[in-house]
């Protein structure tokens, strides 16, 4: 008993000197800091990208980065001051970051700005002390023009390159980037959603209403009801907001590249703890091998150096900067440079056997704020809408605008890109605006043998009846919300014609050696990103969604790392846990996609063109019996899922990206 009281008399003593070692060391530190802050510096301050210049007004509002919660701006501003003007103002060429980003796309900003978001935290209301971290951003690319340089450009339509963002994915923005995109009118905001096949009666209706739950639940962001609050904030300074008053949920919204990219870019010059290189190309990158992981010393930072240039076309090779980093971040792209030259990053890759065909085109009226897609034997077509006129927000004073986006075998995508637009238009409207179908036979009329062929046809009349019994129960149970929707009609194409190769690409592990697991998202102090670790079918608007999520989670690793005194490549443990979650949900959504793919192909081969109206919507004969079942099987599905409110939230939820129950 007196052991005990003495060894724990002396666990008190260690655990207040320990205390007190903390209290003088921070102590400590701020003074040298403080101190620091009296020296004159040699040389003034240097951007390694150029910044425009901001007012006080918005240099206070640079910093509001969460879109649920308004965190007050960083503790640690001096701090960071002080340190990036060493830092640039050391006649050294070679720079430390806690983290380099390579690629300035939208996945690339993205988890820059979540890096840079002090609202965010590992624990329950964030971490306001966190140490600041240091952040470079690499684009190959001259950088973008500001968001305001793109509503100043004469008249001009949208791009086909968009992306169809889920709710979760846009939070993810921030909410000075989606304010600006939605004021701006560069949102095609959509909260209803028609789904239908070419070969059966069967249709998927969602809306807001089916987020609704999870909304309520907190399990997802309500951007509506929060960018009409904040208009209402502003309202004294701007009356001329285009911020949609419908309190309804959304499903989404489909934002165009360049104006994307653009806000993201705008809110991160404004923010100097981070360096935004452009115009480069990266020579060279040295990173740990996997033999150094799991040692008592660190492995050595990853090494990158590139040499940059004016413009793109010319490049000064006298000059090579290296830079050192606790982390590269691989978000350049499917052909990413990083991925094949740092760290063991085996990839899975198959061919669709499909090519997509993408334009914009002018129609004749309102979607309503509503996206179609309907299911061909080749390939689904869809209709999303994108912000149309450019002058406020009644659509009746400029037309109106949508993305087409038509997945097709490569011979048929081929003859699509060759038509003229009117021939595109009058092909893109004759498939499009037909409505439900009924379910072949699942009989030739050529089969004569008695007893199958009876039983072949009592089993047809009974799928057919349950089938058509489903369909019209969700008539009666909401008419308003479960009737068919003709899609606008198409009056021509307004923008080029692309065309590219559908694949589906995934990153997998090549085996398990002395010092773990090999390949996957991570490689020792290298993660990969986005497109640079998956790539998948367009058909449900699912790919940039998956690299938000990747970026979400590999910053909130990071943020964790600091948190806890360590960077994240320091050891194993945070990149393997990074690693384990997004194999797991990278997978799970591409093998998904990929299955309902394969699902809604099963129609047999169809004979005849797209173009010249002999495309026969399925029915043709070559449609074999096998096929023509698993066709009765999905529409019946479909029409379960339509007509069970339960199934049809959950797979709203999943696609919004809201969290399941009992994971918060």
């Amino acid at each position: 008993k007196q052991r005990n009281e003495i060894h724990k008399s002396q666990s008190q003593r260690n655990a207040t000197m320990t205390r007190a070692i903390a209290i003088a060391t921070r102590l400590e530190v701020t003074g040298a800091y403080r101190s620091l802050a009296s020296f004159p510096t040699s040389s003034s301050p240097r951007r390694l990208a150029a910044s425009p210049s901001v007012d006080a007004p918005q240099q206070r509002r640079r910093c509001s980065h969460s879109i649920l919660l308004n965190r007050p701006t960083n503790k640690y501003r001096h701090f960071n001051n002080l340190s990036r003007r060493f830092a640039s103002s050391s006649p050294s060429n070679h720079q430390h970051y806690d983290v380099i980003i390579a690629g300035g796309g939208a996945v690339g900003s993205v988890l820059a700005r979540l890096l840079l978001d002090d609202g965010f935290g590992t624990g329950k209301g964030g971490c306001h002390n966190r140490r600041p971290l240091k952040v470079a951003l690499l684009e190959q690319r001259s950088s973008p023009p500001s968001l305001e340089n793109l509503k100043s450009q004469p008249k001009r339509t949208p791009h086909p390159r968009a992306y169809a963002l889920s709710p979760t994915s846009l939070s993810y923005l921030g909410p000075s980037v989606l304010q600006s995109l939605v004021k701006s009118n560069k949102c095609g905001v959509y909260d209803s959603m028609q789904i239908w096949e070419h070969d059966g009666p069967a249709q998927l209706h969602f809306n807001g209403e089916d987020l609704e739950g999870a909304v309520e639940d907190g399990r997802l962001a309500d951007l509506n009801h929060y960018l009409n609050e904040n208009n209402n904030n502003n309202a004294a300074t701007d009356n001329n907001s285009s911020i949609p008053t419908k309190r309804r949920p959304w499903l989404g919204a489909v934002v165009e590249d360049a104006p994307l990219v653009s806000s993201l870019w705008d809110e991160l010059k404004n923010d100097d703890r981070i360096d935004l290189l452009d115009n480069l190309q990266i020579k060279s990158i040295q990173a740990p091998s996997p033999s150094e992981m799991g040692n008592i010393k660190p492995p050595p930072p990853v090494q990158l150096s590139f040499i940059r240039s004016n413009n793109e076309d010319e490049e000064d090779e006298s000059t090579t900067t290296t830079l050192s980093a606790n982390l590269l971040v691989a978000a350049d792209g499917a052909n990413s440079l990083v991925r094949r030259t740092a760290g063991n990053f085996p990839m899975m890759t198959r061919s669709y056997g499909r090519k997509a065909v993408t334009c914009t085109v002018e129609l004749e009226s309102s979607m309503a704020q509503t996206a179609f897609q309907r299911f061909l034997p080749h390939g689904p077509i869809a209709l999303l809408p994108v912000w149309n006129s450019q002058d406020g927000k009644d659509e009746k004073s400029g037309p109106i605008y949508a993305n087409v986006v038509w997945s097709t075998t490569p011979s048929e995508a081929d003859h699509l890109l060759s038509l003229s637009p009117e021939e595109f238009t009058s092909a893109l409207n004759h498939h499009l605006r037909l409505g439900p179908n009924v379910n072949p036979s699942l009989l030739s009329d050529s089969n004569n043998i008695p007893f199958f062929s009876n039983i072949a046809k009592e089993m047809d009349s009974l799928l057919r009846t349950a089938n058509t019994a489903l369909t019209m129960g969700t008539w009666t149970e909401s008419p308003s919300r479960n009737y068919f929707r003709v899609p606008p009609k198409s009056v021509g194409v307004v923008s080029p014609i692309l065309g590219f190769d559908l694949t589906m690409s995934h990153v997998t592990t090549s085996g398990v050696g002395s010092k773990g697991q090999y390949g996957g998202y991570t490689s020792p102090r290298v993660a990969l990103v986005g497109d640079a670790a998956h790539t998948m079918h367009p058909m449900a608007g699912q790919g940039l969604n998956l690299g938000m999520d990747d970026v979400h989670s590999l910053s909130n690793l990071i943020k964790e790392a600091v948190d806890s005194g360590m960077d994240v490549g320091e050891t194993s443990l945070f990149l393997d846990r990074y690693n384990d979650e997004r194999l797991l949900k990278g997978w799970g959504m591409v093998g998904g996609v990929h299955g309902l793919h394969e699902l809604f192909g099963c129609s047999g081969s169809v004979p005849g063109s797209v173009a010249d109206g002999t495309y026969d919507g399925g029915k043709g004969s070559s449609a074999g019996g096998l096929q023509s079942l698993i066709g009765y099987g999905r529409s019946l599905g479909m029409n379960v899922i339509n007509g069970l409110p339960l199934v049809r939230r959950a797979l709203a939820e999943l696609a919004a990206g809201a969290t399941p129950k009992g994971f918060r």
